[in-house]
C-alpha cells in the first residue's frame, strides 16, 4: 500500500462500501469475526477504514478502537461514529502501550501491509496475556494473480459452456500489486499463507481456530464461484501467559 493511493481512493471506497459494507464481509467473514471475539473488553481494529467493524463491535458491547493511517477515511468513521474512538497510524508502530487490549482485529488488512511482520509484532506487544489476534485475510490463490495481468482485469474467466474459471499464478512468488475496482487503484501484497503462518508462529501465540468461512448470500452469481473454493480465511491467536 502507498498513503497516496489510498487518499486519492478514499472517496471510491466509501461510496462501494455504503453502510453494510461488501459481499466477502457481510456474507463470508462478519459473523465469524464477531463470534472470534471476547464478550467483553477493548479491542483494537488495525486498518479499520471508515469504521464500520468498529461500530458493529461497539453494537456487541465492545470498546472498540480503530486506527488507520487514512485521513479522508477516519473522518468519515467520526462522521458515522461521533462518540467513537479512532485514532491515525499506522500498524507497523502502533501508538498505544504494552498489554492493552483484550483483543486485536486484522479485518482484510495484513493484506495492504507492506511490514506485515512488524505490524504482527506490534499486534503482540499491545495485546494482554490471554488475548485474542482475530485475523481475516483474502485466500493466496484469490490474490495470486497471474504476473502479466492489468490492474483491472478480473481475473474470473468464462469457459464456453461452463462455469467461470479463477486463474491463479505464481502461488509462492511474494509480492506487490496493483489492483483496481469501482474507482479504486491500489497496491496490495501476495503472500503464500505459509508466510502468515511462520509470522504468527514464531510470536508468543497460541493457534486456536484456521477457518474458510463459507459464502451465505443469496446473489446467485456470487454463490456459484464461492461455494466452489473458499475465498478468505480465518485465524484465531491466543497470546500465551509468559509470566514464571
Amino acid at each position: 500500500m502507498t498513503q497516496a493511493e489510498w487518499d486519492r481512493s478514499a472517496d471510491a471506497w466509501i461510496a462501494g462500501m455504503g453502510s453494510k459494507g461488501d459481499p466477502t464481509r457481510t456474507c463470508i467473514l462478519d459473523a465469524p469475526m464477531l463470534a472470534a471475539l471476547p464478550s467483553e473488553g477493548e479491542v483494537l481494529d488495525i486498518g479499520c477504514g471508515e469504521g464500520r467493524f468498529c461500530r458493529m463491535m461497539q453494537a456487541q458491547g465492545l470498546r472498540a478502537v480503530g486506527i488507520d493511517p487514512t485521513a479522508a477515511l477516519l473522518d468519515q468513521a467520526r462522521k458515522r461514529d461521533q462518540e467513537g474512538h479512532y485514532v491515525q497510524g499506522r500498524g507497523e508502530a502502533l501508538p498505544f502501550e504494552d498489554s492493552r487490549f483484550d483483543a486485536v482485529v486484522f479485518y482484510l488488512s495484513l493484506i495492504d501491509i507492506a511490514e506485515y511482520q512488524k505490524a504482527v509484532c506490534e499486534a503482540v506487544r499491545v495485546l494482554r496475556n490471554g488475548g485474542r489476534i482475530v485475523i481475516a485475510n483474502l485466500h493466496p490463490h484469490a490474490t495470486a494473480r497471474p504476473l502479466d495481468f492489468a490492474p483491472q482485469d478480473s481475473s474470473w474467466l468464462s469457459r464456453q459452456g461452463g462455469n467461470a474459471v479463477y486463474v491463479t499464478d505464481e502461488m509462492m512468488l511474494e509480492r506487490a500489486q496493483t489492483v483496481a475496482w469501482s474507482g479504486l487503484r491500489i497496491t496490495n501484497f501476495h503472500r503464500p499463507l505459509s508466510a502468515y503462518i511462520q509470522s504468527l508462529l514464531q510470536r508468543n501465540l497460541n493457534l486456536i481456530s484456521f477457518t474458510d468461512p463459507p459464502y451465505t448470500g443469496g446473489d446467485d452469481v456470487l454463490a456459484s464461484r464461492w461455494r466452489r473454493m473458499p475465498w478468505a480465511f480465518q485465524m484465531v491467536w491466543e497470546k500465551k501467559d509468559s509470566s514464571p
